[in-house]
């Protein structure tokens, strides 16, 4: 009896020494102070530069433009007048001038049965998805400029709706997985439809305006215009190769020609560089006279064309390298 008493003493004891700490913790969590961070200090040196002091003396700069009728177009401005490049309206850009309808048709097919090939199964995309990327890329240049083409061309009811989705997908094809590959098949089911003359189930809405920076990468045109002057030397190598196989020299020439202003087009990597400009229009060049040739049947300026596109293209490299 004695045991249980002192049993029942300690208990009590334990328990009221348990309370009184508790008691401390949540007294002393309660008065815990908190450091806050300090107010920030500006002086009027840190605002210079970033807001306008007068915003109708230094924001407004050069003429005002002058209003347009109705059916009028505004009057270009002084810089403009001065340098009509340097602002050019998509919508007036002589695509036609470069790569005709029927070559943008023929190489969209041959990117479709590549794709045929190269996105068949996931195990099969793990190691063909550059191959993929590639003609991706070059899909969504051809639907970029099928969407400002300056006369009717096939397909450019769905030219906006082409053009983002295949953009799209090669940036997706970027890298070999199964999600990729996924997008990828859809996309190429997507073209294979069109293709065979029905619509584009696009399923995203294409941005007002083209930003060609997004369109397609410089590395995949350059790429291509390797893959075109490779088989242009080859159907330039004599007179037989170049008469028999006419036609696919007439394709890989406007192909240069329209990959080369492609390059120059608004926001494209370096696209105002000077020299890089000079590089660009002198393949541009060569490559309209290489389509000349093939019209007038003439070998020799075709051979001669050739090489100075090759030029062209081996100074920029050694100077961009």
């Amino acid at each position: 009896m004695k045991k249980q008493s002192i049993v029942i003493l300690v208990l009590i004891i334990a328990t009221s020494v348990s309370g009184v700490i508790a008691a401390v913790a949540v007294q002393d969590r309660k008065t815990k102070k908190v450091t806050r961070v300090k107010r920030p200090q500006f002086t009027e040196r840190d605002w210079d530069g970033i807001y306008f002091e007068d915003l109708f003396k230094d924001g407004l700069v050069g003429e005002r433009p002058q209003s347009a009728g109705p059916g009028q177009r505004p009057k270009a401005t002084n810089a403009v007048a001065q340098n009509p490049d340097a602002a050019v309206d998509a919508s007036e850009f002589a695509w036609s001038k470069y790569i005709s309808g029927s070559t943008i048709e023929d190489e969209v097919k041959t990117l479709q049965s590549r794709l045929v090939q190269d996105v068949t199964t996931p195990v099969k995309f793990k190691s063909n998805y550059a191959k993929a990327h590639q003609s991706f890329s070059i899909l969504s240049m051809l639907f970029g400029i099928i969407r400002e083409y300056d006369s009717d061309v096939r397909w450019k009811k769905y030219a906006g709706a082409a053009q983002v989705s295949f953009e799209r997908a090669a940036a997706n094809s970027r890298v070999g997985t199964s999600q990729a590959y996924e997008s990828c098949k859809r996309r190429r089911d997507d073209l294979q439809e069109m293709v065979r003359g029905g619509s584009f189930a696009g399923e995203e809405k294409p941005p007002e305006s083209l930003d060609w920076s997004n369109v397609v990468d410089r590395n995949s045109i350059m790429e291509r215009l390797q893959e075109s002057q490779d088989a242009l030397k080859l159907l330039t190598a004599n007179k037989g190769e170049f008469t028999r196989d006419m036609s696919k020299v007439l394709h890989e020439s406007q192909m240069v020609a329209a990959m080369a202003q492609t390059l120059l087009r608004e926001n494209m990597p370096e696209a105002d560089e000077e020299t890089y400009m000079e590089y660009a229009k002198a393949m541009s060049s060569a490559a309209e006279n290489i389509t000349k040739a093939c019209q007038s049947q003439d070998f020799d300026a075709a051979s001669d064309s050739v090489n100075l596109m090759g030029q062209s293209c081996t100074n920029c490299h050694d100077d961009w390298r």
